[in-house]
């Protein structure tokens, strides 16, 4: 996995002194980086795979609104639940309040209060938490227009204002402000690109790493 940002981490107007501590302190940010990132380039993965079984609900309660001709406008399953194994033979489970399709764009479908849990490895769990969304079916896409918070039981969180994920192409792009916390480290930037499933990650604009103290 790489990790890019645009930030300078040596001047070729420092002294030795300088060199030497910002040296130390890039070296420390990469050594946790190196733990950090991977654990959110798998939660941005499991995202990937939860939403592309979703569209296939197993279990729902079918409501239908007619116009007043009698025709059918709009397709609504209330609470949709997903249980199943991940591609890694993960157990994991998603639901939302609502799942709802306007008959007028076939295979757009809108989702509302989503949360979702998934096993990772032996002891860690990883939850999801999206105020709403449109999954796009023809196109592989979602688009979370909501604010949403990926968290682990480990101590990890990450929110979200929004962001586009193309299911198909495994990416994930926000032009809004994005924060990972967890003890000791508090990530931020002003936007966030996610290639090839988390194996490249791109932070943007305002990027701040924190570490403190331990």
């Amino acid at each position: 996995m790489s990790v890019h940002n645009y930030y300078e981490a040596f001047s070729t107007k420092s002294s030795g002194g300088d060199v030497f501590k910002k040296a130390s302190r890039h070296s420390r940010r990469i050594s946790v980086l190196k733990f950090f990132l991977p654990l959110l380039a798998l939660v941005t993965a499991l995202v990937f795979c939860w939403f592309t079984f979703f569209f296939v609900p197993v279990s729902s309660d079918p409501v239908t609104l007619k116009s007043e001709e009698g025709e059918i406008m709009k397709l609504t399953m209330l609470n949709p639940k997903l249980e199943g194994y991940t591609r890694s033979h993960e157990p994991y489970w998603l639901k939302a309040e609502k799942a709802f399709q306007d008959r007028t764009r076939s295979g757009v479908i809108g989702l509302q209060n989503i949360t979702a849990e998934a096993l990772v490895g032996k002891k860690r769990r990883v939850f999801l938490d999206a105020q709403g969304g449109v999954y796009d079916n023809m196109n592989g896409c979602l688009q979370l227009d909501k604010p949403f918070t990926i968290t682990t039981n480990d101590g990890m969180t990450a929110q979200f204002m929004a962001a586009n994920i193309n299911l198909s192409e495994g990416q994930l792009n926000t032009d809004q402000r994005v924060n990972i916390q967890r003890a000791g480290l508090h990530l931020a930037a002003n936007a966030l690109q996610i290639r090839k499933k988390g194996q490249n990650m791109y932070f943007h604009g305002g990027v701040h790493l924190v570490l403190d103290k331990q």
